[in-house]
């Protein structure tokens, strides 16, 4: 049984029990941090809960505000000197039980190798601000056909960088795209813009943003562009690139950590799978192009005073001179990598 599996079996056996109020029960994981399910009735509410020593700091102030989920810090009446964190959904719909089993289980993951409980809080706290992001922006549906598209060009980079001789942590490091950054992949010295798009598409690649193309503030910026078929069958399906790099990642449980993370803020659930086998992406042509000189951008610094949040289509028929090949790609940003 996974861990997500476990989780919402306790949280189904504290419901049969019918006990009044908030209730936990230890969850059994070898960790520094003593973990709990938690579960409150009559509301039907469900969580998960930390405890550690009072004298570690936590300010829980910046998670007040959220619609969905309910974090407090109490003295833990169990245990001398000890405070309690709990997580609590105030959702009963299946859907976001579901996807808050997901992100319980996720925070677990994140502790495990924790080597104090100090450690172990913090860990905690910085999956917590992750989650604030996804729940604040209410991205708890399933992927549009859009979104489907666009991660599943992400992923297929990410799976060149996790083949390539860069760690794999830090190959899952760079991948930014979930975290909002303006670039999808980003390191101190490069950054890769990916686009996918459909070979049937004729309305150029969608920039969003000025900065998302702006150079200024890294020695090299490269564009990808992913074309590919949609078909009901004879490719690959999101689910299967998924499971793919999970393979490549079984062996580096830090890494494969980072990935799942970022998956679930990516808005992709494994409750949803099923739903996306339809969409099978089949290769028509990758493009690289070096992001320099002429090329087709707007940049930050040329626009006027007021003037942000800039939306706008490029082509790339007009782009010959920065085209590269993949293998100059990959032996730069290796290069960079090796060299830090």
């Amino acid at each position: 049984m996974n861990r997500v599996d476990t989780i919402k079996e306790v949280w189904q056996k504290l419901e049969s029990e019918c006990t009044e109020g908030l209730v936990k029960r230890a969850l059994d994981i070898p960790s520094c941090l003593k973990t709990f399910c938690t579960y409150s009735s009559p509301e039907k509410y469900c969580g998960i809960a930390f405890s550690f020593h009072q004298d570690i700091k936590l300010d829980i102030s910046s998670f007040q505000d959220l619609s969905e989920l309910k974090i407090s810090l109490f003295k833990d009446a169990s245990f001398p000197k000890s405070k309690l964190l709990i997580i609590q959904l105030n959702n009963r719909e299946s859907r976001v039980n579901d996807i808050f089993a997901s992100i319980c289980a996720n925070i677990v993951n994140s502790i495990i190798d924790a080597i104090s409980e100090k450690e172990g809080v913090r860990l905690v706290t910085t999956q917590m601000r992750k989650w604030k992001e996804l729940f604040s922006k209410r991205r708890t549906q399933k992927l549009s056909a859009q979104e489907q598209q666009g991660l599943y060009g992400e992923l297929f980079f990410l799976k060149k960088l996790l083949l390539s001789s860069i760690d794999k942590v830090a190959s899952t490091g760079f991948w930014v795209g979930p975290e909002m950054a303006p670039k999808d992949f980003q390191s101190d010295m490069w950054a890769v813009e990916v686009k996918t798009t459909t070979a049937n598409s004729h309305s150029g690649i969608a920039i969003n943003g000025e900065l998302q193309l702006d150079e200024s503030n890294t020695e090299k910026l490269y564009l990808y562009n992913l074309v590919v078929e949609v078909l009901p069958q004879d490719g690959q399906t999101l689910p299967e690139i998924i499971a793919m790099i999970r393979q490549l990642l079984e062996s580096d449980a830090e890494a494969a950590s980072a990935f799942e993370s970022k998956l679930l803020l990516s808005g992709y659930f494994d409750l949803d799978k099923d739903s996306y086998k339809e969409r099978h992406y089949h290769i028509r042509r990758e493009q690289y192009f070096q992001v320099k000189d002429e090329f087709p951008r707007i940049k930050k610094d040329e626009l006027r005073m007021g003037v942000s949040e800039v939306k706008y289509n490029i082509s790339l028929n007009y782009s010959s001179e920065n085209m590269v090949i993949e293998e100059n790609v990959i032996n730069s940003i290796e290069s960079y990598e090796g060299n830090n």
